[in-house]
C-alpha cells in the first residue's frame, strides 16, 4: 500500500512538473515576441523619422511599442529597470511629439530603441 501511495505522489509530482515547465517556456515565448515587436515598432519609428514621416505617424508607431512592451514580463531586476526607463522615454517621446518637439521626441524614440535592444540582449543572455 506504501509503494502504491509512493508511486501516484511521484505521478502527480512529476505531471505538475512538467506543466510548469510548459508554462514557462510559452511564458518565455510570450515575453520574447514581446520585446521583438517593441523593438521593431521602435526601428520602424526610427526609420520614419529619417524619412521625415508626420508627427501622428510616429506617435502611433510609439503607442504600438508601448503596447507591445506591457507584455514583458522578468524577475531581473537589471532588465525590469532597463524596460521601466524605456517605457518612460516612450511616454515623454508621445508628450514632446503632441507637444510639436519632433526634435526631443526623435532623440527619445532612439534612446529608447537602445534601451529595449539591452533588454532583448539580456533577457535572451539569461533564458
Amino acid at each position: 500500500m506504501k509503494s502504491v501511495k509512493m508511486l501516484v505522489k511521484t505521478t502527480v509530482f512529476g505531471i505538475i512538473l512538467s506543466v510548469a515547465s510548459i508554462a514557462y517556456a510559452e511564458n518565455n515565448a510570450e515575453v520574447k515576441a514581446a520585446i521583438d515587436q517593441a523593438v521593431a515598432k521602435l526601428e520602424e519609428a526610427v526609420a520614419a523619422i529619417g524619412k521625415g514621416a508626420d508627427n501622428k505617424t510616429i506617435v502611433d508607431l510609439v503607442i504600438e511599442a508601448k503596447q507591445a512592451q506591457k507584455s514583458i514580463a522578468s524577475s531581473d531586476p537589471k532588465i525590469s529597470i532597463k524596460k521601466s526607463q524605456g517605457s518612460n522615454k516612450l511616454g515623454q517621446a508621445r508628450t514632446a511629439y503632441n507637444d510639436g518637439d519632433a526634435a526631443k521626441g526623435a532623440e527619445l524614440v532612439k534612446e529608447a530603441l537602445a534601451g529595449y535592444k539591452e533588454v532583448k540582449d539580456a533577457y535572451n543572455a539569461t533564458h
